[in-house]
């Protein structure tokens, strides 16, 4: 099993197509512009050009933003959208596709450039709230948490189920669930026991949960694309940084 070790503490719009953006030079001193959505704001995932920005918001409807002019986009098939608010969104690899989840218990596969929804897992955490999504490396599966406190591993293709991994509770907070950086483990919070769950990702087999230190629900973890750490951030008003041996 790993071991923990924490190496640091840091203290402290209802249309379709984009109408209620109010696009305005922003009164700092430097020349960023403000986008200012009529929904609040719950995910945004940028292209790996850097060109264009997807936004999920408190709103069913999914929008795509050119980064340079602002202009919005949205799927010309409104019954593909989700039915309430976006929880969370994220592009595959090469971006030649994303994924959504939404409180209304689906996680949706888009196409990356037509923006037609190519495949919906409905119920996909047996109703409850879909709370975080996110695609393997390799684009085949999709990891996914839900405020059914199961953390499951989708197939891309034929859309079913791999792994499940239980031990968590995630019923209050969309706390989520993500890979480590070479996708053996799978960490998520666990908002009862402010502690962080890890399992094997191929197995399933749970590891003994890190007790975190901290003192309220931890919102969300947050692992390093490239060496074994991640950091864990909680309500009450820490961050911290974790590095782990012996995978």
């Amino acid at each position: 099993a790993p071991r923990f070790q924490a190496t640091g503490k840091m203290d402290d719009g209802q249309d379709e197509g984009g109408d209620d953006v109010d696009r305005t030079k922003d009164d700092g001193d430097d020349d960023g512009e403000c986008l200012e959505e009529g929904a609040a704001i719950r995910s945004i995932a940028f292209h790996s050009t850097g060109d264009y920005m997807l936004m999920g918001m408190d709103h069913p409807i999914i929008r795509l933003y050119d980064y340079e002019t602002l202009k919005c986009f949205v799927s010309s098939n409104n019954h593909a959208q989700h039915t309430l608010p976006v929880s969370a969104i994220c592009w595959n690899t090469d971006c030649t596709m994303y994924a959504s989840c939404s409180m209304d218990g689906s996680i949706k596969l888009w196409d990356g450039v037509s923006s037609r929804c190519i495949k919906t897992f409905s119920e996909a955490h047996s109703g409850a709230e879909v709370t975080s999504i996110q695609f393997s490396r390799n684009g085949k599966y999709v990891l996914s948490s839900g405020k059914d406190s199961v953390v499951k591993l989708w197939e891309v293709t034929s859309g079913n189920v791999l792994n499940e991994y239980v031990g968590v509770t995630q019923q209050s907070h969309r706390t989520g669930a993500m890979f480590n950086h070479t996708e053996d483990l799978i960490i998520a919070p666990d908002e009862k026991g402010m502690a962080v769950g890890c399992w094997d990702a191929r197995t399933a087999e749970p590891h003994p949960q890190l007790v975190t230190g901290h003192n309220n629900v931890i919102r969300t973890v947050q692992h390093s694309p490239t060496m074994p750490a991640f950091m864990s951030c909680s309500d009450d008003f820490r961050a911290r940084f974790w590095y782990y041996r012996g995978i």
